[in-house]
């Protein structure tokens, strides 16, 4: 079974081996992909960006704009990407898991 959903800044396509199949495949991937407006200063067009440190990869959301980012978790059955919105406690995280980060060397500026 084969589902398109156009969102307002995506269009994500996926194929399921029944209803329930489908819709999994297609509320994680709205999860990820539907976060294009950065939850830090409101800017429409954020990108996924992949980076890679120590031989490990960073999935991640990031504002154009500002630099903030949406951190992407992996689940560790399956690799699904989940947004991370909460801290390692469970509290959830201010403007929605979007973290701008300062340079370590800014205090000196």
């Amino acid at each position: 079974m084969k589902v398109r959903y156009k969102g307002q800044a995506f269009d994500v396509e996926v194929d399921g081996k029944d209803a329930k199949d489908t819709f999994a495949q297609l509320a994680a991937a709205v999860e990820v992909f539907g976060n294009t407006t950065c939850g830090a200063c409101g800017a429409p067009g954020a990108v996924p960006v992949v980076r890679e440190n120590d031989g490990h990869q960073f999935h991640e959301i990031r504002c154009r704009q500002c630099g903030a980012v949406l951190a992407l978790g992996q689940k560790k059955d399956g690799g699904a990407l989940f947004p991370k919105k909460k801290d390692r406690d469970g509290n959830w995280l201010d403007n929605n898991g979007w973290v701008k980060f300062k340079r370590a060397d800014a205090a000196f500026e």
